[in-house]
């Protein structure tokens, strides 16, 4: 099994997105269990994604509002690596994203998990592909 890690995709390879969160089903969430390792793609490989490295599960996936998101989140999410390096997520400031994220008010799964390795490809990659925010 694969996760799509898509706008924060350099965030994942530089090591500092450790959680994902995913509106799932429950059958397709009870397949995911902690210590499985998978291999994490920058995209779905329908869009023509390609591997970048894999992943550990620290826990088992849980469920939780997007409402109760903290700093704690903003950080293992990848957003504030995102934004020290002055990157946008959906052409939107990590901030606002989030801020808007957590007023979603929505119920998703929490997938917590740690890099254990990066392929060459996802090295070579690393903000390639992102929009830069301007630096004011």
């Amino acid at each position: 099994m694969i996760i799509s890690f898509a706008w924060t995709t350099d965030a994942f390879i530089a090591h500092r997105k450790t959680c994902t969160r995913r509106s799932w089903n429950d059958y397709y969430a009870a397949r995911f269990r902690k210590g499985q390792i998978h291999d994490a793609w920058n995209r779905s490989p329908r869009f023509f994604g390609h591997k970048v490295g894999q992943f550990r599960l620290t826990q088992t996936p849980f469920q939780q509002n997007t409402s109760l998101m903290t700093e704690i989140d903003y950080e293992i999410e990848g957003l504030k690596w995102m934004e020290e390096q002055g990157l946008a997520i959906r052409k939107m400031h990590p901030r606002k994203f989030f801020e808007e994220w957590k007023a979603a008010d929505e119920t998703v799964w929490v997938v917590k998990f740690e890099p254990i390795s990066i392929d060459e490809t996802g090295e070579k990659s690393l903000i390639n592909s992102q929009i830069r925010l301007p630096l004011f």
